[in-house]
Order: structure tokens, then C-alpha cells, then sequence
């Protein structure tokens, strides 16, 4: 955007005739300058960057965890161990969100923080974390094995909704998000 603001004052500044300055000439070129700095860009501005499976593994993996941790979360007598994971998960929640902006960062131009896609990641992160309140307060009861179930479910279709729209052509997040997308 800088080098639109210098053309459009050089141009400015080239349009004077024998160095007489000339108000109008320098004006609608500064003007010019400035209404092409402030056009907004198109989110998907910086299509030179191809998506590659190494950006996205973290969450890929977090995806492919949460098969084993439904596992657990179906018999109550391991609701030990899956509150043990958990509260290892909760120790640091901003760590997907923050993997998941920096992974948006480098396919938009700008405000990765309050792209969509990003806050399936955060969405999925809370609802793993709220996972660990009812298993830790519950008895072990059908209807709480069947709400964690659920939320972990949940979470692993946000992640399958996040690969799906990340770009990535690789045949095992592919696999994921056809049994994870919602």
C-alpha cells in the first residue's frame, strides 16, 4: 500500500510543469494515493501461500486424539483417565486458537483473529475443556456419558470443519473431515 501512496506523489510531483507547483495536480494525486491505500483487500489476498499438511498437523492431530478420548468418555470407569488429559489440555487454552490463527495468517491478508475459521477452533477448544466440569461433578449416569459423547463429537466436527476449509489436499485430513465434517 506504501509503494501505491509514493506512485501516486511521484506521479503527483511529475505532473508539475517547469517546477511550478501546482495545488491541484499534487492534491488529486495525494488524494488518489490515499483512497488506494484504504480499498480493503480481499480475505483471500495472499493466494500465493499453498496450504501444506505440516501447517494444520497440530490440529489434525487434536482432531484424531479426540477418537480416543470418545472412547474413554463412553465407559465412566475411565473418566479418571480422560480427566487427566483434559485438565493437561486446559492448562494452556489459547495454544489451538493462537496454531489456528497463525495457520489462517498466512492465507488471508489481514484480521486472521475474526476469521470464521478460527473461531470453530476456539469453539472446539471450549467445548473440550467443558468436557472435564461434567465428567469430574458427574456420577457416571446414561445422560452424562451420552452429553460428553456428544461434546466431544461436536468438537471433532468443528476440527473437521476447520480442515476442510484449511486448503489442504492430503488423503488423511481428507479421511478425517469425510467422517468428521458436519
Amino acid at each position: 500500500m506504501k509503494f501505491f501512496l509514493a506512485f501516486f506523489i511521484v506521479a503527483a510531483v511529475s505532473g508539475f510543469s517547469s517546477h511550478v507547483v501546482n495545488r491541484r495536480t499534487f492534491g488529486f494525486g495525494v488524494v488518489g494515493g490515499i483512497v488506494a491505500t484504504t480499498i480493503s483487500t480481499p480475505a483471500y489476498a495472499a493466494s500465493d501461500y499453498v496450504p501444506r499438511v505440516e501447517d494444520i498437523k497440530g490440529i489434525a492431530q487434536l482432531g484424531v486424539s479426540l477418537d480416543k478420548l470418545s472412547t474413554q468418555l463412553a465407559d465412566p470407569s475411565q473418566w479418571g483417565a480422560a480427566s487427566n488429559s483434559l485438565a493437561q489440555f486446559a492448562r494452556d487454552p489459547k495454544f489451538y486458537p493462537n496454531y489456528a490463527r497463525n495457520f489462517i495468517g498466512k492465507t488471508v491478508k489481514a484480521n486472521a483473529e475474526d476469521d470464521p475459521r478460527v473461531g470453530k477452533i476456539k469453539l472446539a477448544t471450549s467445548t473440550i475443556i467443558s468436557i472435564k466440569d461434567v465428567i469430574d461433578s458427574g456420577t457416571g449416569s446414561k445422560s452424562e456419558v451420552e452429553d460428553v459423547v456428544a461434546r466431544c463429537k461436536k468438537a471433532q466436527n468443528l476440527i473437521g470443519d476447520f480442515l476442510g476449509d484449511s486448503g489442504v489436499a492430503d488423503d488423511r485430513v481428507v479421511t478425517f473431515v469425510k467422517a468428521h465434517h458436519s
